[in-house]
């Protein structure tokens, strides 16, 4: 075989290594909790977890990114708040009451692969969290960019579960940070 012949094989190795490791991506069902140490906010926060937000999927990809926000949101809220309760759909349980609502809601997702097996992989999550109190009024919204990148190679699980806490670490420092939800938290302690 001459040289031409070696390097076509080469790249059509390289092409189909690629998109047998591109595969379907998934991340992890156990909830992060590797979150910074930090003051707890002063306020009792319902965590609004919907149907749609469960849905959110990166079809092209496989990335069930929806519903491991939904899986998280809770874990995450109560390293933030206080006192946390779980609402679905916008119903809080009977007999609940919260000062504030935490409704994540998925902007963004994808997913790059590289043109070669040693080509970068990119993950990419936007989410868009809104703190509104009790009656739907907003106190603070912001959309949080997670993101990851590793070789092809790399297992396309690992890549997303970094982007995935990569997410929710910068949201963490968002929230806690945010003057609008100190000051309101401090107006709703007696």
């Amino acid at each position: 075989m001459n040289h031409k012949a070696y390097r076509r094989i080469f790249v059509l190795i390289s092409a189909l290594s690629s998109l047998l490791l591109a595969g379907c991506a998934s991340i992890s069902n156990q909830p992060f909790t590797a979150y910074g140490g930090q003051e707890k906010i002063h306020l009792k926060v319902g965590v609004n977890v919907t149907d749609e937000l469960r849905l959110v999927k990166n079809e092209k990809w496989n990335i069930p990114v929806g519903e491991s926000i939904a899986t998280n949101a809770p874990v995450f809220a109560r390293h933030l708040f206080d006192d946390v309760v779980d609402m679905s759909n916008g119903q809080l349980p009977p007999n609940e009451t919260v000062a504030a609502i935490l409704t994540p809601k998925v902007a963004y997702t994808t997913r790059t692969v590289g043109a070669t097996a040693g080509g970068e992989s990119i993950v990419d999550i936007k989410v868009e969290w809104t703190l509104s109190d009790a009656n739907g009024n907003p106190i603070w919204v912001d959309t949080i960019d997670g993101r990851s990148s590793d070789s092809t190679r790399t297992n396309p699980k690992k890549v997303a579960q970094k982007a995935l806490e990569d997410l929710l670490l910068k949201s963490q420092q968002a929230i806690s940070s945010a003057p609008a939800i100190k000051q309101f938290a401090q107006k709703q302690s007696p």
